[in-house]
């Protein structure tokens, strides 16, 4: 997992070089991974409230030893990807060595090895579990199109942003090639910052809030972040981030399409 982070830190490093339009860049895409996550999280823990809990599962009693160590967990793992954010604006071809989509397909198998006694029937016929990531594509949405007026933006570029669900690469071919290189950077960004909001909130929340850890991970769920949903939420939550990464991952392209081409 440290492995993990740390590559993860080193691509994000891609996105921060120096330029007339990094701070525009920085600056709006953390406008929109805070407001399409902190939308998600919203929804997702209203629908919670509403059923009773239901989808949340059990809640443990507050602990504050187990808070405690949860934020030095999450400063380490922030830490860890700030190391290979610095290491990243260096060419050391030894890291090279180690492909990133490479480690994430080996920590899933592994995943998955560990899942061929578990079945997984439970979960597609869950109506609560199908909800998740229904609502993390109106929580998207909703702060997607909040972040387009504050920023200026047109809602075809708030939605398009927010469709990526922490998509990196998709996102950001996608948009660039119909509004331009810029826009292109900010959906990586907002991206890259999205899966590291969900990288925060499950080392903080993953115990006790699992839907909207899994929710607010996106597509990633089905990949990047599987292995720490796994660590922080229990292996019985797998099954859920299966389902609402792969519902993601399926409706991301199609949603970043649809939507640049509005006014078109």
């Amino acid at each position: 997992m440290v492995l993990l982070l740390f590559y993860c830190g080193r691509e994000f490093s891609a996105i921060l070089q120096p330029g007339p339009e990094l701070g525009k860049i920085l600056k709006t895409s953390a406008i929109y991974a805070l407001l399409t996550t902190g939308v998600s999280w919203g929804l997702i823990g209203a629908l919670q409230h509403r059923a009773r809990g239901k989808l949340a599962g059990p809640r443990a009693p507050a602990q504050p030893r187990r808070w405690r160590l949860a934020v030095m967990d999450c400063l380490a793992a922030l830490g860890t990807v700030a190391l290979g954010v610095i290491v990243g604006r260096h060419e050391w071809p030894v890291l090279n060595l180690i492909d990133t989509r490479l480690l994430i397909d080996l920590m899933v198998f592994l995943i998955g090895v560990e899942l061929v006694e578990v079945s997984l029937a439970g979960v597609w016929k869950d109506r609560g579990a199908w909800a998740i990531p229904g609502l993390v594509i109106a929580g998207s949405a909703l702060g997607g199109m909040a972040a387009a007026l504050w920023t200026g933006d047109s809602p075809r570029a708030g939605l398009a942003i927010a469709g990526g669900f922490g998509w990196v690469t998709l996102s950001s071919l996608l948009v660039s090639g119909s509004l331009g290189e810029t826009y292109g950077a900010i959906a990586m960004a907002s991206d890259m910052f999205r899966e590291l909001l969900a990288i925060t909130a499950l080392y903080l929340f993953g115990a006790r809030s699992r839907s909207r850890s899994i929710g607010i991970c996106g597509a990633t769920a089905l990949d990047a972040t599987l292995p720490l949903i796994r660590a922080q939420c229990g292996p019985e939550a797998v099954p859920l981030a299966l389902l609402s990464g792969l519902v993601l991952t399926l409706a991301s392209p199609v949603l970043i399409v649809m939507c640049l081409r509005l006014g078109a």
